[in-house]
């Protein structure tokens, strides 16, 4: 019984984003190896989390997923991750681009309706498959009036958008 009942606490508690490690974090909804290890990375490179927002920020999770994950993450501070500029180089499919630094702007300015989705992973919170999404959407809708249209690509929420205002353009 007591087992029973630690269990079910155990199911009902939040999972802590910024100490979980991937089996924890693997037994979120939608959340299985890959997005495990991208949000690992991804901590890795950029610190803690500091709302549900921020996962947006994470390569191969959208609003979909933050749906799936609001109510069962939390975010305590977690260990104090080690700084990007300090840290092993991190795989290209974890977002290591994702953080908004202001000196993460070497490739700025990148043009939205003329970049490559190797091009578009140089903006922030821009990985592989955000990048992908964007070509896609260009390509099925036309052209971007302005970088807030990207607003209407899966995957980016005003979180990731806010991020890459410094670099976007349309021109």
């Amino acid at each position: 019984m007591f087992g029973l009942l630690l269990l079910v606490c155990s199911t009902l508690a939040a999972v802590d984003v910024n100490s979980a490690d991937a089996a924890a974090l693997e037994s979120l909804p939608g959340i299985g190896p890959g997005k495990a290890q991208a949000i690992l990375a991804w901590r890795e490179a950029n610190g803690p989390f500091a709302s549900l927002e921020d996962l947006d920020k994470v390569d191969g999770i959208g609003p979909s997923t933050l749906a799936n994950l609001s109510g069962q993450v939390s975010f305590g501070k977690g260990a104090s991750p080690t700084p990007a500029s300090a840290a092993a180089p991190v795989a290209k499919t974890a977002a290591a681009p994702a953080a908004a630094a202001p000196a993460d702007t070497a490739g700025c300015p990148v043009n939205i309706n003329t970049a490559a989705a190797d091009g578009l992973q140089t903006l922030p919170g821009i990985g592989a498959s955000k990048a992908a999404a964007i070509v896609q959407h260009r390509e099925e809708h036309g052209a971007f009036a302005s970088c807030d249209g990207l607003d209407d690509v899966n995957g980016i929420g005003p979180a990731t958008l806010a991020g890459l205002r410094t670099c976007c353009v349309v021109k």
